[in-house]
Protein backbone atom coordinates (compact mmCIF):
# COMPACT_ATOMS: atom_id res chain seq x y z
CA UNK A 1 0.00 0.00 0.00
CA UNK A 2 1.12 3.35 -0.72
CA UNK A 3 1.42 6.24 2.52
CA UNK A 4 2.70 10.09 3.55
CA UNK A 5 5.78 8.50 5.25
CA UNK A 6 8.38 11.08 6.61
CA UNK A 7 11.62 9.47 8.41
CA UNK A 8 12.69 12.78 10.21
CA UNK A 9 10.90 15.90 11.69
CA UNK A 10 11.09 18.96 9.39
CA UNK A 11 8.42 21.15 7.00
CA UNK A 12 6.11 18.77 5.78
CA UNK A 13 6.68 19.84 1.85
CA UNK A 14 10.04 18.70 2.42
CA UNK A 15 9.85 15.48 4.43
CA UNK A 16 6.77 13.83 4.03
CA UNK A 17 7.46 11.71 0.72
CA UNK A 18 5.02 9.00 -0.87
CA UNK A 19 5.89 5.45 -0.79
CA UNK A 20 5.41 1.88 -0.14
CA UNK A 21 4.55 0.46 2.86
CA UNK A 22 3.27 -2.79 4.34
CA UNK A 23 -0.81 -3.05 5.08
CA UNK A 24 -1.37 -2.83 8.86
CA UNK A 25 -3.16 -5.54 10.30
CA UNK A 26 -5.66 -4.59 13.47
CA UNK A 27 -4.59 -5.79 16.44
CA UNK A 28 -7.34 -6.96 19.38
CA UNK A 29 -9.82 -3.88 19.75
CA UNK A 30 -8.73 -2.50 16.52
CA UNK A 31 -10.41 -2.63 12.44
CA UNK A 32 -8.79 -2.41 9.16
CA UNK A 33 -10.09 0.43 7.57
CA UNK A 34 -9.28 1.33 3.56
CA UNK A 35 -9.03 5.28 3.64
CA UNK A 36 -11.43 6.83 1.59
CA UNK A 37 -10.81 10.37 2.93
CA UNK A 38 -8.66 12.25 5.61
CA UNK A 39 -7.92 16.18 6.28
CA UNK A 40 -4.97 17.74 6.93
CA UNK A 41 -5.52 19.36 10.78
CA UNK A 42 -2.78 22.02 11.94
CA UNK A 43 -1.72 19.54 14.62
CA UNK A 44 -0.62 17.21 12.02
CA UNK A 45 1.84 19.52 10.22
CA UNK A 46 2.70 20.36 14.06
CA UNK A 47 3.61 16.43 14.41
CA UNK A 48 5.53 16.07 11.19
CA UNK A 49 7.59 18.98 12.13
CA UNK A 50 7.96 17.52 15.41
CA UNK A 51 7.16 20.36 17.74
CA UNK A 52 3.48 18.90 18.92
CA UNK A 53 2.55 17.13 21.98
CA UNK A 54 2.59 13.57 20.27
CA UNK A 55 5.89 12.58 18.93
CA UNK A 56 6.12 9.53 16.29
CA UNK A 57 8.51 6.71 16.21
CA UNK A 58 10.74 7.41 13.79
CA UNK A 59 11.90 6.75 11.00
CA UNK A 60 8.79 5.48 8.96
CA UNK A 61 5.89 7.63 10.71
CA UNK A 62 2.87 7.94 8.92
CA UNK A 63 0.85 11.14 8.68
CA UNK A 64 -2.50 11.64 9.82
CA UNK A 65 -4.68 12.12 12.68
CA UNK A 66 -8.43 11.83 11.32
CA UNK A 67 -10.26 9.96 8.57
CA UNK A 68 -13.20 8.34 6.67
CA UNK A 69 -12.87 4.69 5.62
CA UNK A 70 -14.73 1.41 4.94
CA UNK A 71 -13.84 -1.27 7.24
CA UNK A 72 -12.47 -3.91 5.93
CA UNK A 73 -11.01 -6.59 8.71
CA UNK A 74 -11.59 -6.35 12.54
CA UNK A 75 -9.12 -7.69 14.97
CA UNK A 76 -9.72 -10.05 17.91
CA UNK A 77 -13.21 -8.93 20.17
CA UNK A 78 -14.38 -6.52 17.45
CA UNK A 79 -18.08 -7.58 16.10
CA UNK A 80 -17.67 -8.38 12.15
CA UNK A 81 -21.09 -6.02 11.87
CA UNK A 82 -18.66 -3.97 11.23
CA UNK A 83 -17.25 -5.15 8.13
CA UNK A 84 -18.58 -2.98 5.25
CA UNK A 85 -19.48 0.20 6.98
CA UNK A 86 -18.77 3.18 6.16
CA UNK A 87 -17.03 5.08 9.19
CA UNK A 88 -15.19 7.97 10.69
CA UNK A 89 -12.55 7.69 13.32
CA UNK A 90 -10.39 10.15 14.71
CA UNK A 91 -7.49 10.29 17.76
CA UNK A 92 -5.26 8.10 16.00
CA UNK A 93 -2.33 8.18 14.06
CA UNK A 94 -1.07 6.63 10.81
CA UNK A 95 -4.40 8.03 8.58
CA UNK A 96 -2.73 9.14 5.37
CA UNK A 97 -2.40 5.77 3.90
CA UNK A 98 -4.46 3.66 1.55
CA UNK A 99 -5.20 1.56 5.18
CA UNK A 100 -4.78 2.42 8.36
CA UNK A 101 -5.99 0.49 11.68
CA UNK A 102 -7.66 2.65 14.07
CA UNK A 103 -9.25 1.50 17.93
CA UNK A 104 -12.78 -0.06 17.18
CA UNK A 105 -14.51 1.35 19.69
CA UNK A 106 -14.06 5.16 18.39
CA UNK A 107 -15.03 4.50 15.22
CA UNK A 108 -18.69 6.00 14.19
CA UNK A 109 -20.72 4.53 11.62
CA UNK A 110 -21.96 6.96 9.06
CA UNK A 111 -25.33 7.46 7.68
CA UNK A 112 -25.96 8.01 3.76
CA UNK A 113 -27.29 11.48 4.20
CA UNK A 114 -23.61 13.05 5.69
CA UNK A 115 -21.28 13.15 2.42
CA UNK A 116 -17.41 11.41 2.37
CA UNK A 117 -16.39 15.19 2.72
CA UNK A 118 -18.45 16.41 6.04
CA UNK A 119 -17.55 12.78 7.18
CA UNK A 120 -13.83 12.95 6.99
CA UNK A 121 -13.38 16.00 9.16
CA UNK A 122 -16.73 15.10 11.77
CA UNK A 123 -14.59 14.55 15.26
CA UNK A 124 -11.46 16.20 15.79
CA UNK A 125 -12.75 20.06 14.78
CA UNK A 126 -16.49 19.97 16.09
CA UNK A 127 -15.10 17.98 19.07
CA UNK A 128 -12.85 21.22 19.80
CA UNK A 129 -15.35 23.86 19.37
CA UNK A 130 -17.95 21.95 21.58
CA UNK A 131 -15.30 21.26 24.37
CA UNK A 132 -14.74 25.18 24.35
CA UNK A 133 -18.20 25.99 24.61
CA UNK A 134 -18.69 23.45 27.55
CA UNK A 135 -15.41 24.21 28.95
CA UNK A 136 -16.08 28.35 28.93
CA UNK A 137 -19.82 27.66 30.15
CA UNK A 138 -21.11 30.24 28.14
CA UNK A 139 -24.94 29.64 27.61
CA UNK A 140 -27.33 31.84 25.97
CA UNK A 141 -26.78 35.50 25.84
CA UNK A 142 -23.35 35.73 26.71
CA UNK A 143 -20.93 36.68 24.49
CA UNK A 144 -17.57 34.68 23.33
CA UNK A 145 -14.23 36.57 20.98
CA UNK A 146 -13.11 33.95 18.54
CA UNK A 147 -9.99 34.53 16.52
CA UNK A 148 -8.87 32.64 13.16
CA UNK A 149 -12.86 32.63 13.00
CA UNK A 150 -12.76 31.74 9.65
CA UNK A 151 -10.67 28.37 10.36
CA UNK A 152 -12.61 24.79 10.56
CA UNK A 153 -12.93 25.13 14.36
CA UNK A 154 -14.50 29.12 14.10
CA UNK A 155 -16.94 28.13 11.63
CA UNK A 156 -18.56 25.01 13.43
CA UNK A 157 -18.23 27.33 16.77
CA UNK A 158 -20.51 29.89 14.80
CA UNK A 159 -23.39 27.09 14.22
CA UNK A 160 -23.03 25.55 17.46
CA UNK A 161 -23.32 29.19 19.42
CA UNK A 162 -25.97 30.12 17.44
CA UNK A 163 -28.09 27.34 18.28
CA UNK A 164 -27.24 27.78 21.57
CA UNK A 165 -28.61 31.57 21.87
CA UNK A 166 -24.55 32.29 22.07
CA UNK A 167 -23.62 35.85 20.81
CA UNK A 168 -19.96 35.60 18.68
CA UNK A 169 -17.46 38.56 17.87
CA UNK A 170 -15.48 36.91 15.13
CA UNK A 171 -12.34 38.33 14.29
CA UNK A 172 -9.99 37.43 11.13
CA UNK A 173 -6.67 38.39 9.82
CA UNK A 174 -7.88 40.11 6.41
CA UNK A 175 -11.23 41.59 4.38
CA UNK A 176 -11.54 38.96 2.09
CA UNK A 177 -12.32 35.88 5.09
CA UNK A 178 -14.30 38.22 6.67
CA UNK A 179 -16.69 38.22 3.31
CA UNK A 180 -16.40 34.93 3.05
CA UNK A 181 -17.69 34.24 6.72
CA UNK A 182 -20.59 36.46 6.25
CA UNK A 183 -21.72 34.36 3.58
CA UNK A 184 -21.87 31.24 5.53
CA UNK A 185 -24.26 33.42 7.85
CA UNK A 186 -22.07 34.65 10.99
CA UNK A 187 -22.51 37.68 12.23
CA UNK A 188 -20.03 40.09 14.07
CA UNK A 189 -17.09 39.34 11.91
CA UNK A 190 -14.48 42.00 11.76
CA UNK A 191 -11.20 41.48 9.72
CA UNK A 192 -8.09 43.06 11.85
CA UNK A 193 -6.24 44.49 9.01
CA UNK A 194 -9.31 47.34 8.86
CA UNK A 195 -7.37 49.84 10.41
CA UNK A 196 -10.41 51.06 13.23
CA UNK A 197 -11.37 47.47 13.45
CA UNK A 198 -11.30 47.73 17.51
CA UNK A 199 -13.24 50.93 17.38
CA UNK A 200 -16.16 49.31 15.91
Amino acid sequence: MFAAIHDTFGEPAEVLTTRETDKPAPAAGEALLRMVLSPIHNHDLWTVRGNYGYKPELPGAIGGSEALGIVEAVGEGVDEALIGKRVTAAGFHGAWAEYFTAPAAGLLPLPEAISDEAGAQLIAMPFSALSLLETLKVGEGDWLIQTAANGAVGKIMVGLAKARGVKLLNLVRREGAAEELRETGAENVLSIDDADWQSK
